[in-house]
């Protein structure tokens, strides 16, 4: 008994499908003879294959883990007994106030040199 081809509806017949599958297969072994005979296609999958992407890759891994545990560690809540968060705080905001002193002391001292360098400016000119 010979097979049934269902495109050409009759037995032992080859059809429409028997076509396009050759044709596809065609194209298809046509489409990858001309991408390996591409000379950056073959220089691709050398490297693919070598050490150096081997390398590269674990290298890139490596670097991924230390940047996924540092953020992990930054933003994982800290273990911090309540009188630690206290200080922590009060510290914080004597920081703050000596630093906004700091920066108006900055600005009154370059007031100041400037007065200097114009009161020695009137004194030569005398």
């Amino acid at each position: 008994m010979a097979p049934y081809n269902a495109w050409s509806g009759r037995k032992g017949e080859p059809g429409m499908a028997d076509n396009k599958d050759k044709d596809l297969k065609n194209s298809s072994a046509e489409i990858i003879a001309d991408l390996l005979s591409d000379l950056q296609v073959r220089r691709g999958l050398k490297y693919l294959g070598g050490e150096d992407f081997k390398a590269d890759r674990e290298r890139l891994r490596r670097g991924a883990g230390e940047r996924l545990k540092n953020i992990r560690s930054r933003y994982r809540p800290n273990k911090r007994t309540p009188e630690t968060a206290a200080r922590e705080k009060e510290l914080s905001l004597r920081l703050a106030a000596v630093e906004t002193e700091a920066a108006e002391l900055r600005l009154r001292l370059s007031e100041l040199l400037e007065e200097e360098e114009s009161l020695r400016g009137s004194l030569e000119e005398l």
